[in-house]
């Protein structure tokens, strides 16, 4: 399975295009990060980093897209194992549909796209994201973010990636423990009052 330069500079444009569109949550770094992660997760997995990195590349267009990415490999001729095993991994990138995943690809996918969600930097990311993008107030936006780092962590599909989230679990019950004391203002009890 092999593409043309060609090819795969048209796929990184019709990817690049989708996030363009997007919040800066979800733009072009959001991208980077997924496919540096799916190759990271892929190379110690021993998954097709080819197909991880596309994946990951067009894993935006979520399971609902996923037609709209078939269509275009087909339009440029990838090849049908290889436009299948892609496709598949947009297919199976959410958490309603990474059940139906059959490739070890669309698992590492899933999780380099999930492992955003997690820790300090995934609690930020998804706060931001909820009052600024969706327009949810803050205290719902924390709340949200922090059910997601919780459902994000039991659906991990492989080892790494459970290893790459196990790295930051401390640090974020400590981060939502400060949060928590600032939102309701526990940590006053301990500070004496003039």
């Amino acid at each position: 399975m092999s593409l043309t330069e060609e090819q795969v500079t048209q796929i990184e444009k019709f990817a690049l295009n989708k996030y363009d569109e997007l919040d800066t949550t979800h733009g072009r770094r959001h991208a980077e990060r997924t496919v540096r992660l799916a190759e990271h997760i892929a190379a110690h997995e021993g998954a097709n980093v080819m197909v991880c990195r596309l994946g990951a590349l067009l894993h935006q267009y979520h399971p609902e897209g996923a037609p709209a990415v078939d269509r275009f490999l087909r339009s440029i001729d990838v090849p049908d194992e290889l436009r299948t095993a892609i496709t598949h991994c947009v297919e199976c990138v959410e958490f309603e549909t990474i059940g139906r995943a059959t490739t070890l690809e669309a698992r590492v996918v899933f999780d380099a796209d999930k492992l955003q969600t997690i820790g300090p930097f995934g609690v930020v990311r998804e706060v931001a994201y909820r009052v600024c993008a969706v327009g949810r107030d803050l205290q719902t936006a924390i709340d949200q973010a922090r059910e997601l780092d919780r459902r994000s962590r039991d659906h991990l599909q492989t080892r790494t990636a459970h290893e790459l989230a196990e790295r930051t679990r401390a640090d974020t019950e400590r981060m939502f423990e400060q949060i928590v004391q600032w939102c309701d203002l526990s940590l006053l009890n301990d500070v004496d009052v003039l």
